[in-house]
């Protein structure tokens, strides 16, 4: 006896129909999930005068760009720099080298650094 699961006999078709809904349908919610989640890291919005105080205010900022998860600053005296703010702003770790430092964070990095360039050119 040969046994042929697609035979209407033993699967009726209203049971693949439902099969297959449920499958778009659990498709579909993972769809609407990723495009949710998705905007809402890219609609984080950044408080430009809190990270340009913590940097030693618009005078002491020479340069600002980033790269990755890294935003790279030329200061002019590092000293000015409040290590408290920038870790409550979410700054995992500062790296200083001379007046090169390097501020590590989660997530963006590149708007941040947009936003702080912004603030220091008006």
């Amino acid at each position: 006896m040969k046994y042929n699961l697609l035979n209407s006999s033993t699967l009726p078709t209203y049971l693949i129909a439902i099969i297959v809904g449920g499958c778009l349908l659990v498709v579909a919610a993972l769809v609407v999930l990723v495009i949710i989640f998705g905007k809402r890291k890219k609609n984080t919005i950044v408080d430009e005068s809190a990270w340009i105080s913590a940097l030693g205010g618009k005078e002491n900022i020479a340069s600002v760009s980033a790269i990755g998860s890294r935003i790279n600053l030329s200061l002019i005296d590092k000293e000015k720099i409040d290590r408290a703010k920038l870790s409550n702003l979410g700054v995992n770790s500062v790296l200083v080298m001379s007046n090169k430092v390097t501020l590590v964070i989660q997530n963006n990095a590149v708007d941040i650094a947009e936003t702080i360039s912004n603030g220091i050119k008006d």
